[in-house]
């Protein structure tokens, strides 16, 4: 079994280690790199809205650049035999992973049925494969990770059919505070789900089912085992929103994700934006705007990574989108402030009318973003559907 220990909690500090703010009954992003701007050019022509309404019900042409290639024996082999891998991340397409790290699997913000929508028959949709057929393909899962609640992210369908395989009954959630009882009202035994703050650091130790974790001295004992496998779970800031409906906007927390191990660390960025941008600006001038601090105070506490999934896109039109969303620049700047050794863009190329951008242009953008910060093409690199990123084990 799975046992979790929430560590200390740190001291919160706006200036290097900023919690979470609540307004009422809504929480609220702290910067003022989330001020919203005014909108000042129309990028929704007639024929673009028209086209829009078209493929949100009756979808439109797949992405055909990215490529799905699900290697499931690779994912299977890790768990017959991790001795040489510190890490091991597949992407699903758009924000969902799947880690394999310490024995652990982990899978986050799973979005990977067909609509991401409250009504089944319109809305933003998957346009690329998810690779495999069944859960039951996969190991496991040890942990799904939410970042927040937004269609695209936090699925129905995906959580009950995880939950459908018996492999998969005593699996735990881990997501932001307000989410716990989403969860339960799917039938998830409460006992299994944790909702956790910004900068919350959790433990977590696999042991013995025989273990009795009611007897102080057994889980004691179990817990200080070092032939038991160990990962530590940290909770940590972003700029977004969340919402289901047109009533519960903010009451639930929207966050990032690190996993640790003795060998590793890994940072999910989740979806974020990184600063507020207006319609219209010039390239010399996005200095001038605010940009989110959190990212430099989670490379200070946490950091360096050894790999970072950051997001890229949507970010049209600017005045909305770039409060929550990033564009490459945003991307490539979230790299350097967390301290990532690598990093690997996510949020692009699967997921057809979350915006106006096109879905195809995340890797080109990435490419020049990181050329103009005279940055190795290889430090941030885009992975296809079902590629398996490994990282060795140092000597």
């Amino acid at each position: 079994m799975n046992y979790l220990k929430k560590l200390p909690e740190r001291p919160k500090d706006p200036e290097t280690c900023c919690g979470s703010v609540k307004e009422g009954n809504k929480y609220v992003n702290p910067w003022p790199s989330a001020t919203q701007r005014e909108a000042s050019k129309s990028y929704l022509t007639p024929g673009k809205m028209l086209n829009y309404l078209k493929t949100s019900v009756f979808g439109g042409i797949a992405n055909q650049k990215l490529k799905v290639d699900l290697n499931l024996q690779a994912i299977i082999d890790y768990h017959k035999d991790d001795k040489n891998i510190a890490l091991q991340l597949t992407w699903l397409g758009h924000a969902a992973f799947l880690l394999q790290s310490n024995t652990f699997t982990i899978l986050f913000d799973p979005f990977l049925s067909k609509r991401a929508s409250p009504i089944f028959f319109a809305g933003p949709y998957r346009c690329k494969d998810r690779g495999f057929k069944s859960f039951s393909e996969l190991p496991p899962i040890d942990f799904v990770i939410l970042s927040h609640n937004h269609y695209d992210h936090l699925d129905k369908y995906t959580i009950k059919e995880i939950f459908a395989e018996e492999q998969n009954k005593k699996t735990k959630v881990l997501c932001p505070l307000g989410l716990k009882k989403w969860f339960v009202g799917l039938g998830i035994p409460e006992e299994q789900v944790t909702e956790c703050d910004w900068w919350d650091e959790h433990e977590v130790t696999r042991i013995p089912e025989s273990v009795d974790i009611t007897n102080d001295s057994s889980l004691g004992e179990a817990l200080s085992s070092s032939s038991n496998k160990k990962i530590t779970i940290c909770t940590v800031p972003a700029q977004h929103f969340s919402a289901r409906g047109v009533l519960d906007r903010n009451e639930s927390l929207w966050a990032g994700w690190i996993i640790k191990s003795q060998d590793v660390k890994y940072y999910f960025v989740g979806d974020t934006g990184y600063r507020s941008l207006p319609d219209e600006y010039k390239e010399e001038e996005v200095k001038n705007y605010p940009y989110c601090p959190v990212f430099k105070q989670i490379g200070n506490i946490h950091g360096p990574f050894d790999l970072a999934s950051i997001p890229v896109g949507p970010v049209i039109p600017p005045h909305i989108m770039s409060v929550v969303h990033t564009n490459a620049e945003d991307a490539v700047d979230i790299h350097i402030d967390c301290k990532s050794k690598h990093s690997i863009p996510m949020h692009w190329g699967t997921v057809a009318n979350l915006g106006v951008d096109d879905i195809e242009s995340g890797p080109a953008e990435l490419h020049d973003a990181l050329d103009k910060k005279q940055i190795p093409q290889d430090q941030f690199h885009e992975v296809y559907i079902g590629e398996v990123y490994k990282i060795e084990k140092k000597n």
